[in-house]
Formats: structure tokens, C-alpha cells, sequence
């Protein structure tokens, strides 16, 4: 069997990449050896007014790109692969994942209730307790019903921050402590 390992990122509308949740799992996906792959579909949110049918429609052009993207992945070559989503790409990561049967690990950053709609199990999620796209008591309640570990961080917005850059790096230094786990 292969030892390699691969991580797919899935970012969410606006928050890229290169934000800290995503820059740094990146990183330290990198670091454990595994292949990072980051999907690029913030394009299609740029300049949208976020009326519900052009943000459906950004979604469906994004989604488009996470499967042609992945498309060209044969993910029996990997041992072990993980789906690091953040909001929409978590939905995003659970989708492509439910809809292609395949077996992996997922990380999900701020995971909307949506997600959880595709029945993916191997999951660990961080929100933060003022999330306002997320009712935390529900949250909780459907990630203990999926067996899934969800840590809250009191306080936190949708990108797990609080205005407070050191408890914000506080934050980021837990949630990356914890991500690392996740990786083999």
C-alpha cells in the first residue's frame, strides 16, 4: 500500500487560503508529508452583491471547481487523506466526499449546519461561540448526534476571532494543536 498522504483544501466565500485557519493547516499538512492541494474558487465571490441567487450561483460555479479540480486526483494512490474545509468548503468537502464515496478524514473550520446534512462521521470542527452563521447549541446537539468532536472557543466570530489578537492567536495555537492531531 502507498504512504502517501494527501490534504485538500476547501476555503470558504472570502475567507482564502491564505487566512490563518487554512494557512496554517496547510502548513502543517505540508510538514507530516502530506501533498496539499488547495482548491481555488474565491474568484467567483468577488464583486457579488450576496443576494441569495448569486451567492447559489458563485456556489454552484464553486463547486464545479472543486470536482473538476479533483478530477485529475486519483485518491487510491493516498493512505490517507484529509478534507480541510472552512464554512462553504466544508459543505463543499462533505459533498465531494459523500458524492464520490470516498474515505476520508475531515477538518472542518466554522462548518455550517448544512454539512452535516451528507453524513459524514470522520470529522473534528472548531466554531466560535458568536459565530453568527451558526446556533451553537444546535451545532453541538447534530455534532454529538454524527459522533463528531466540536470545540467551541467563547467568544469567537465565524473566523473563530474576537477583536483580541492575543486571544486570537490563543485560539489558533489550540486549533492548530488539535489539527495537528488529525494528521498521521
Amino acid at each position: 500500500m502507498s504512504s502517501k498522504k494527501l490534504a485538500v483544501i476547501f476555503p470558504g466565500m472570502g475567507y482564502t487560503k491564505d487566512k490563518p485557519l487554512l494557512y496554517y493547516s496547510g502548513k502543517l499538512a505540508a510538514s507530516k508529508g502530506y501533498d496539499v492541494i488547495p482548491i481555488e474558487y474565491n474568484r467567483f465571490f468577488e464583486g457579488i452583491k450576496y443576494t441569495d441567487e448569486e451567492k447559489q450561483k458563485a456556489s454552484e460555479m464553486s463547486y464545479d471547481m472543486v470536482t473538476e479540480t479533483l478530477s485529475k486526483v486519483d485518491f487510491k494512490e493516498y493512505a490517507d487523506v484529509v478534507f480541510i474545509g472552512k464554512s462553504l468548503g466544508t459543505i463543499f468537502a462533505a459533498r465531494y466526499a459523500t458524492e464520490h464515496k470516498l474515505s476520508v478524514h475531515h477538518i472542518w473550520y466554522t462548518p455550517l449546519m448544512t454539512t452535516f446534512s451528507f453524513g459524514e462521521r470522520d470529522a473534528v470542527a472548531f466554531l466560535g461561540t458568536l459565530d453568527p452563521l451558526s446556533k451553537v447549541d444546535d451545532m453541538k446537539k447534530t455534532a454529538g448526534e454524527y459522533g463528531i468532536t466540536l470545540h467551541t472557543y467563547e467568544g469567537g466570530n465565524h473566523s473563530i476571532e474576537t477583536g483580541d489578537v492575543i486571544k486570537d492567536t490563543e485560539f489558533i495555537h489550540q486549533i492548530m494543536k488539535v489539527t495537528n492531531e488529525c494528521f498521521n
